[in-house]
């Protein structure tokens, strides 16, 4: 498309989402949050979607005409040939919904556009503009709710036959354990290093009759335990706070030294509202991967916070067009 100047991306979530508009040089001209529609109708979600592009075009200072395409990150797996989503576990009225056609069809003067999951569009968002635009191979994390990664590999982010490399939440790192995934398995890296274990550790403490900081700072209400709390606790010096953080940061650590083994990263970028935390969380982390990744000589130094924060998946979303222009 030769008058193409403008890329859009679209960071789908559960609750909210955002749309960016991208120039080919990796310039965010404009950028807005929206309320995702509470409905179990796709015609709802595909609808907003569709007004919150053509709201972000006029807001860039564009014209319809000059966008070369759209990409979309998803909570979920997606089927990226055939611009569908497969399954988006906190937006299954798009399960099954081959969104690219659906957006498409609202605006028919976009002709192309992409799906992605949203690890593997916040991965190519740092290869390309964030801390990962110096190497070509990449770990990247996103520590969150769930627990997502996206793998580089030769400057080009890889996913498989079966667009299921990266879904490292699932990795079982304690067979052992009684903690239940979502997925149904027990003892996965999420259930180990999510927030919710994050939580539980915490309240566990407090239940076990722990003093902390964390209980004054919940105004004693367990219910506003969350890990940033958690994480203010810590940098306070609170002793149960760091403790959680230091196990997060431990199974985070063992983690990544079984991906580091597998797919030999130049670096490894950690994102997301946990890794917000800061070196409360990558001092633990690092200081795993030094103890029990010696074969490998990767250097804990180069475990980096991401750099694009919350635009993450706004930039990789529209980097997919770029990719396949």
């Amino acid at each position: 498309m030769k008058n193409a100047t403008v890329a859009i991306g679209i960071d789908l979530g559960g609750t909210t989402f955002a749309v960016g508009a991208l120039d080919c040089d990796g310039k965010l001209l404009a950028c807005n949050s929206y309320d995702t529609p509470a409905s179990d109708q796709a015609s709802d979600i595909c609808d907003a979607i569709a007004d919150a592009i053509r709201a972000t075009v006029r807001a860039a200072g564009a014209r319809l005409s000059q966008v070369a395409g759209f990409g979309i990150g998803i909570p979920g797996r997606a089927d990226p040939p055939a611009g569908a989503i497969v399954v988006c576990p906190n937006l299954h009225a798009l399960d099954g919904v081959r969104i690219v056609a659906e957006l498409k069809r609202r605006i028919p003067s976009i002709r192309r556009g992409f799906v992605a999951n949203d690890a593997e569009a916040a991965a190519l968002a740092e290869l390309r503009y964030g801390a990962a635009r110096e190497v070509e191979n990449l770990l990247l994390l996103t520590l969150g709710t769930g627990i997502g990664g996206g793998i580089a590999m030769d400057n080009r982010v890889i996913r498989g036959p079966r667009y299921i490399i990266g879904e490292v939440s699932h990795m079982v790192l304690d067979p052992s354990s009684k903690r239940r995934c979502g997925c149904g398995n027990f003892g996965c890296f999420e259930t180990l290093a999510g927030k919710q274990a994050i939580i539980d550790m915490a309240l566990h403490g407090l239940q076990e009759g722990r003093c902390s900081l964390i209980a004054e700072l919940a105004g004693n209400d367990p219910s506003k335990v969350t890990p940033e709390l958690i994480a203010e606790a810590a940098r306070a010096g609170d002793e149960l706070a760091l403790e959680v953080y230091g196990r997060a940061g431990n199974w985070i650590g063992i983690a990544i030294c079984s991906m580091i083994v597998l797919c030999d990263p130049d670096l490894v970028v950690l994102g997301g509202g946990i890794a917000a935390a800061g070196d409360i969380l990558f001092e633990p982390v690092r200081r795993t991967v030094a103890q029990r990744s010696r074969i490998s000589g990767f250097d804990p130094a180069n475990i980096v916070p991401a750099e694009l924060g919350n635009d993450a998946g706004v930039y990789g979303a529209a980097a997919l067009v770029w990719e396949h222009t």
